[in-house]
């Protein structure tokens, strides 16, 4: 394990989150799938309950091992109140740390020489969650199938379903990839398979931030 790799962390809520983010940036910079060689380690924690207990982030940041600490966090319902409880999380440690949460993600260093970067799913500002941030990438082709997906959802819903409305975009995305081909795919195994558009406004967004937070190069170009 390299010294850089134990350095940098990045801690999200699930095993969805870790392999659809490791996808993702492997388009965008070198990433090996040995967890051993990867430029960020990344932790799954399990929950957002987890993640924002008092002295999970806290103690996190302390810690000597941990130089640069990514957090990516779903909004679900509050992206502003979500924002409000990290920066509690953190000021101590960061106390130049902003009121409104910036647009592009967080990424901020302090006298210490810590860095810390956040990003609040789907886009820093609105509603909802890692798969809301998926339907961001559905390529302008599949538009019409899209609009099916959401209308299924609202249909089974009235045929008694017992999806929470809460997790309708979760429902949304994954009728849509059972539609794709191969069907049934995770996040993650769906951006191996290009069947998302990973060149989207908002996942160019989110590459950027990532790579800023943790210094990582573009991919070599071909010779």
């Amino acid at each position: 394990m390299t010294e850089d790799f134990k350095k940098r962390l990045l801690i999200v809520e699930g095993d969805d989150d870790k392999f659809a983010i490791a996808q993702l940036m492997s388009k965008y910079t070198p990433w090996s799938d040995n967890k051993e060689e990867a430029p960020v380690k990344i932790q799954v924690c399990g929950s957002v309950s987890f993640i924002l207990r008092k002295h999970f982030i806290p103690t996190t940041l302390k810690s000597r091992d941990v130089e640069t600490l990514g957090v990516i966090i779903d909004a679900d319902e509050n992206c502003c109140g979500r924002w409000e409880t990290l920066r509690r999380l953190c000021i101590q440690a960061f106390p130049l740390l902003p009121s409104e949460f910036p647009s592009n993600g967080l990424c901020v260093d302090n006298e210490e020489g810590k860095r810390l970067g956040i990003w609040i799913m789907p886009d820093n500002r609105s509603r909802g969650m890692i798969e809301t941030f998926m339907t961001y990438l559905i390529p302008a082709g599949g538009d019409d199938v899209w609009r099916h997906a959401q209308r299924s959802f609202d249909e089974a819903c009235s045929l008694g379903a017992k999806c929470r409305t809460t997790h309708k975009d979760k429902a949304n995305i994954f009728t849509w990839l059972a539609w794709q081909y191969p069907p049934g795919q995770s996040l993650g195994r769906a951006i191996v398979q290009n069947i998302f558009d990973c060149k989207s406004e908002t996942a160019l967004l989110f590459v950027e931030w990532f790579k800023r937070l943790y210094d990582l190069p573009d991919l070599p170009t071909s010779a």
